[in-house]
């Protein structure tokens, strides 16, 4: 097994362990390098996709300076898919909805800017087929903005085969 494989899946073995046994309610997000969060609360994606619900495999993590993205399977003939980036508790300041109507984007659309205090503006994505989604929170100055575009589901390995290469060794 190469050296990339090992240090990904000690990656997600660590993220796993560090949510799974955490005995308190504090935020794990400073101790996990690259997450993405605002006054020490880690930001997640949560829409029709997850049923809302804050999970690891959802949390923002660092792609590029400023720019911070999850990935999610989603299916063409079930959109649009509505969605947010929020922490936990839906916090003002982290909870992440379009800024101006109608907050629609299509594959390949320009980002949609977003605004930190949102009640109930969620996004509608409409994927024009099966796949695996990236979606992205990019902050530019003080402003905020999302995108989502398809990427390449050969560089992505799921959860069971995380654990099978676990297995190997």
């Amino acid at each position: 097994m190469n050296s990339t494989k090992k240090m990904m899946i000690t990656s997600v073995a660590a993220a796993f362990l560090l949510t799974s046994c955490s005995s308190n309610n504090t935020p794990v997000a400073s101790l996990v390098p690259g997450s993405f969060s605002i006054n020490t609360k880690a930001v997640y994606l949560r829409g029709e996709m997850n049923d809302y619900e804050v999970s690891e495999s959802y949390r923002l993590r660092k792609d590029d300076e400023d720019t911070y993205c999850t990935v999610a399977t989603l299916r063409a003939d079930w959109a649009p898919y509505k969605f947010k980036f929020a922490d936990a508790d839906w916090s003002d300041g982290s909870n992440f909805g379009y800024r101006n109507p109608p907050g629609i984007l299509h594959e390949g659309s320009a980002p949609v800017e977003l605004s930190s205090n949102s009640k109930f503006e969620e996004i509608s994505f409409y994927p024009k087929s099966d796949g695996v989604y990236r979606f992205c929170l990019i902050k530019n100055d003080n402003r905020f903005f999302a995108s989502v575009q398809k990427t390449s589901h050969r560089s992505l390995l799921s959860m069971a085969q995380l654990m099978k290469l676990s297995k190997a060794n």
